[in-house]
């Protein structure tokens, strides 16, 4: 065999080890042995208060001992009920706008509205965050204002119940319907226009014809956009730091909230530890189910 074919060959098999390096590599520094640190860390009674000498291994009794916190399931709650309600009307939202650059009636005014719908993804969450929170001022927001000229009272953002998770979702919805609305847009161009239009000619209307051609044809794109959502907005933490710091009394704080406070605010290493492993583990199952069950649905339709 000639030398340059056995190079060839050898050039063969090591380039894809060779590319696939750098990126396996980066991963397992900051991905991989991070998250095989923290399980360790689970296991230890570790508290930054105490001395090094006074940590020691305690099993389990971590992921028990967070678990049994009434905050703790309460967080649960409330992360994935904002998880549930902020996906359903982001990818509602995401669709309408989609279907509205969609639409062949705004011609060229077309790029203006889509520059108008992604300026929110422009903006950093926690950038987008602070902006709110000046907006939601209880004595100089505008919102307040607002409320004010309509002959109501002004409302206490943070500091009741209701006002403050609707807050925390609407700032949700602001920052993340633009993304949904990219995908979306793109999955509506894979629609063949003659389907849509042979249904138009034989007299379906707007309406039905979306139900019933183009809704099952981007089904998968759904399903990708609903669960790359779901796994966002379980993690949801800026927002939520930046509007209430969890209050009123703890009624706003989410899973990422609670741990991050849990580890560095109260300085149990090992019981934040736990907490975000589980944390882990429910955006992975969560997610992993959703996205099974609406592939299976676009299949069976």
């Amino acid at each position: 065999m000639p030398a340059s074919s056995r190079l060839s060959g050898r050039m063969d098999r090591w380039a894809p080890i060779v590319f696939v390096a750098p990126t396996v590599i980066v991963i397992t520094l900051l991905m991989i042995i991070p998250f095989i640190y923290s399980v360790y860390l689970s296991t230890l009674s570790y508290k930054l208060m105490l001395p090094a000498k006074m940590i020691h291994f305690v099993g389990l009794d971590n992921f028990s001992a967070i678990w049994k916190q009434p905050a703790f399931r309460k967080a649960i709650r409330w992360t994935f009920e904002f998880a549930a309600v902020a996906v359903i009307i982001q990818v509602t939202t995401g669709m309408a706008m989609a279907l509205v650059l969609n639409n062949k009636a705004f011609g060229t005014k077309k790029n203006v509205f889509k520059s108008l719908f992604i300026m929110p993804l422009m903006l950093a969450p926690i950038v987008s965050a602070k902006m709110w929170s000046l907006l939601f001022q209880v004595i100089y927001g505008p919102i307040n204002y607002v409320v004010t000229l309509l002959g109501y009272s002004k409302i206490s953002w943070s500091g009741e119940v209701l006002p403050a998770k609707l807050s925390i979702l609407l700032v949700d919805i602001w920052q993340a319907s633009p993304f949904c609305m990219l995908i979306l847009l793109a999955a509506l161009k894979t629609v063949p226009k003659e389907m849509t239009e042979a249904a138009m000619m034989d007299g379906a209307g707007p309406v039905h014809t979306f139900f019933r051609i183009t809704l099952p044809l981007i089904r998968n794109f759904i399903a990708l956009v609903v669960s790359i959502r779901i796994m966002d907005a379980l993690r949801v933490f800026d927002s939520v730091v930046a509007l209430t710091n969890g209050a009123p009394g703890g009624a706003t704080e989410t899973l990422a909230t609670m741990t991050y406070k849990t580890a560095f605010r109260y300085a149990d290493i090992g019981a934040g530890s736990a907490g975000s492993i589980l944390y882990f583990l429910f955006i992975v199952v969560f997610s992993l189910c959703s996205f099974i069950l609406l592939q299976r649905k676009a299949v069976t339709s």
